[in-house]
């Protein structure tokens, strides 16, 4: 009668093994989503506030240089960079991660959508102002969208999460 107690008792232990390995999966997979979407939220909001200091960048080496200080984007490539055109000189070049990308940018006069934009910084801290929209490329249907909004005449970017 023992040995049937020990084998019952090893069975009751396989079924409890195999019980919480089946809730263990399942809670992974009810938590994993919530996981994922935290971290392409938390990585958009990363690559906004890293535009936002390379606009604030490009205001406070135009003012200290005193000169035309440029920021430049390429849509399709997904990346930007800082330039001083009148020394030709490319500075600060960064691709953004690839779960973030820029959907557009609006100037005063028009918006792009593709290829490439500029932004100019003048000596006296005023820009030519815009709005660049960010947004995750994971999951387009719900995602969260940053606009950096770069003001005309402080020339100081200020970011805004915008509902979708």
């Amino acid at each position: 009668m023992n040995k049937q107690y020990a084998l019952g008792k090893d069975g009751f232990t396989l079924l409890e093994l195999i019980l919480v390995l089946f809730l263990m999966g399942l809670m992974a997979g009810i938590v994993l989503p919530f996981v994922v979407s935290t971290l392409d939220r938390v990585k958009l909001q990363s690559e906004a506030r890293q535009i936002s200091s390379a606009l604030q960048f490009a205001r406070s080496e135009a003012i200290t240089k005193k000169t035309l200080f440029t920021f430049n984007a390429d849509i399709d490539k997904n990346q930007y960079w800082l330039a001083i055109p009148k020394e030709k000189e490319v500075t600060q070049t960064k691709i953004l991660d690839e779960t973030v990308r820029i959907m557009n940018y609006q100037g005063s006069e028009e918006t792009v959508s593709d290829g490439t934009f500029i932004i100019n910084f003048y000596p006296r801290g005023n820009s030519s102002a815009g709005t660049i929209h960010l947004q995750s490329s994971i999951a387009e249907s719900d995602a969260l969208v940053y606009a950096i909004t770069i003001d005309p005449i402080t020339g100081k970017p200020r970011i805004k999460l915008l509902e979708e």
